[in-house]
């Protein structure tokens, strides 16, 4: 894969039309896919269970419905959250950033060059949810040799090498219409790219 090194970034040509990206994403897809529909099939196969056991042993199987529901809700909305994945990789490319992770309390936080500004770095959090945190060997792939596409002011796409391990990053400014869209350090080319992806930019 030809990673865009250019010094501004937004040269080079969209992530989506590097040659292993579109496979990438299917893989991903698939991958997604079968997850949230295992744990569907999960959830129904234990509620079966759960009315043929007796009465006593109900309420533990209730809290394992649970975390079986919530964890299918998740999975189902990282599935959906993919059109987002997409969309960032036809508007952004590939860019290559070795050692940008840091992991702060089992949270991963990736820090990336501002685009505009590749002087300075702007932080993006990585949502771990309720059952799952990172340690350092968890991410080494993502540190060694980091590919992101995006913008981290906004949003970016994360992967390992080989384009394994895609990840979607936001900052809540870009998205969540409670906080404030962002105004000030924006190129033209910065503002057009992320109103492409559908993230918030202040007039």
């Amino acid at each position: 894969m030809t990673t865009n090194t250019g010094k501004h970034g937004f040269d080079g040509p969209t992530a989506w039309d590097t040659p292993g990206t579109p496979a990438a994403f299917l893989r991903w897809t698939a991958w997604r896919l079968a997850k949230a529909i295992a744990l569907v099939a999960l959830w129904w196969g234990a509620l079966y269970v759960t009315i043929l056991l007796p009465v006593a042993v109900v309420v533990p199987m209730v809290l394992v419905l649970f975390v079986i529901m919530y964890a299918a809700v998740l999975a189902l909305g990282r599935l959906v959250g993919g059109w987002r994945i997409r969309r960032i990789l036809t508007v952004y490319p590939w860019r290559r950033q070795p050692g940008a992770v840091r992991v702060d309390k089992g949270n991963a936080v990736f820090v990336l060059p501002d685009p505009d500004h590749p002087e300075r770095t702007v932080s993006l959090k990585f949502n771990t949810g309720l059952f799952r945190s990172f340690g350092h060997e968890a991410l080494k792939d993502y540190d060694e040799e980091l590919r992101y596409a995006g913008d981290p002011r906004f949003a970016c796409v994360v992967a390992k090498p080989g384009l394994r391990g895609l990840a979607c990053l936001t900052q809540p400014t870009a998205y969540d219409w409670r906080t404030s869209a962002r105004r000030k350090g924006l190129s033209p080319e910065a503002r057009r790219r992320a109103r492409a992806i559908g993230a918030r930019v202040a007039d």
